[in-house]
């Protein structure tokens, strides 16, 4: 009891140089994961590089994100549910459409570097339309909102929304994307982010309580958001609903080579030329009707 009283009250407080630390291996964690992720989205082979298709839709969710998170979360849909304190906000019911968006996007995609790339465009976004107090300082708080959860899909080695994929499956990776996005940053902000760059302090009690209820919450909706995610990119993308039976069949006929004359280009146009030729050996064996012998 005594434990609970002093987590509850104590805040936490630490050093200019231990907080300085803590902040400069924030960073060195956060480069080392950006060059995992980049090596992995460019020199792997378990992924396809990315396209001009990926970078557009990448850009254009960054930017509905960001359109959500600071235009309609924060004047409207906070104000309806009570505001910061209330407990749907706890809840992190704000959060469900931010999470739904995010995992179109991951759906649709499905390449290291996603998540991150979508988050940062909405961090810059705000701190060029809102304003940035610290200007560079400030990344690593859009950079732990997706550098884990790549870091994730590095791990799953291209399995995360995979042609393969079942029902359960994109759940679970819903759930682990919703978890690494809001658990790590919501426990370094409070840690280290707004002790260092705000003089910002939080008690141990509200950390566990911001990082636990950001990390739940925001997977549980990463998870309900999966499925429907995946039938929204199918629907905007038909090929990514392919599975790999069917994918390779698709891939390995080129619709724009061109058929030898003489070659039938399918299997029924050889089942018909075949007839074709027996009907012709038959002719010149036998008279045709109506002709004279």
């Amino acid at each position: 009891m005594g434990t609970a009283r002093i987590l509850a009250s104590s805040t936490i407080r630490l050093s200019p140089t231990t907080n300085l630390f803590f902040y400069v291996l924030i960073w060195a964690v956060c480069i080392g994961g950006v060059g995992v992720v980049l090596w992995s989205a460019l020199r792997s082979k378990r992924w396809p590089r990315w396209t001009t298709q990926d970078i557009l839709i990448v850009a254009a969710l960054g930017v509905l994100l960001e359109v959500y998170d600071n235009v309609i979360g924060d004047q409207f849909i906070t104000p309806l549910l009570g505001g910061g304190n209330s407990v749907l906000h706890f809840l992190q019911i704000h959060d469900l459409p931010y999470m739904f968006l995010l995992m179109v996007g991951v759906a649709l995609v499905r390449k290291p570097g996603c998540v991150t790339a979508m988050v940062f465009i909405n961090f810059l976004l705000a701190a060029l339309l809102f304003g940035s107090g610290h200007g560079v300082l400030d990344w690593t708080d859009g950079l732990t909102q997706g550098i884990f959860c790549d870091l994730y899909i590095v791990a799953r080695r291209g399995k995360v929304f995979g042609p393969s994929s079942s029902p359960l499956g994109m759940v679970l990776d819903g759930l682990a994307i919703g978890i690494l996005r809001g658990g790590p940053n919501a426990f370094l902000g409070d840690f280290n982010f707004d002790p260092y760059l705000n003089a910002s302090f939080s008690t141990w009690l509200q950390t566990w309580n911001d990082t636990w209820s950001n990390a739940l919450f925001n997977g549980i909706e990463a998870a309900i958001s999966a499925v429907l995610a995946k039938r929204v990119a199918v629907a905007v993308i038909p090929s990514l609903g392919i599975g790999k039976a069917r994918a390779a069949a698709v891939t390995s006929v080129d619709p724009f080579a061109e058929a030898d004359a003489g070659a039938p280009a399918t299997a029924a146009d050889a089942v018909a030329a075949g007839q074709a030729a027996a009907g012709q050996v038959g002719g010149e064996t036998s008279p045709a009707d109506g002709d004279l012998p």
